[in-house]
């Protein structure tokens, strides 16, 4: 019934949040981490792809997935942008891409 619903729901956000990484969100170029932490010079590679040409918005999702990282991107991106962003991510290994605490 409804509990066991809510339960799958529950267990998939908490699947969701293990694997996350970080959560960028764009916005006039603006880079702003809302969830999660990502290593400085990543960061500011990503700012970069951001600010020219100026993303108007966007959200890139980093997850962990085998061990490797999985790069969602949804908003205004061209496919050049989407490109530059996936290799800005792709190249750093899992371990050096989080924010050291």
């Amino acid at each position: 019934g409804r509990a066991a619903i809510d339960l799958a729901h529950d267990m998939r956000a908490r699947a969701r949040n293990a694997t996350t990484v970080c959560v960028l969100e764009i916005s006039t170029g603006k880079v702003t981490v809302t969830r999660g932490g990502i290593a400085p010079r990543v960061l500011s590679d990503i700012r970069d792809v951001a600010a020219r040409p100026k993303v108007s918005h966007a959200t890139v999702r980093i997850t962990r997935s085998r061990g490797r990282a999985v790069v969602d991107l949804h908003g205004e991106l061209s496919k050049d942008q989407r490109q530059r962003l996936r290799n800005v991510i792709g190249t750093v290994p899992l371990q050096k891409l989080a924010r050291k605490s």
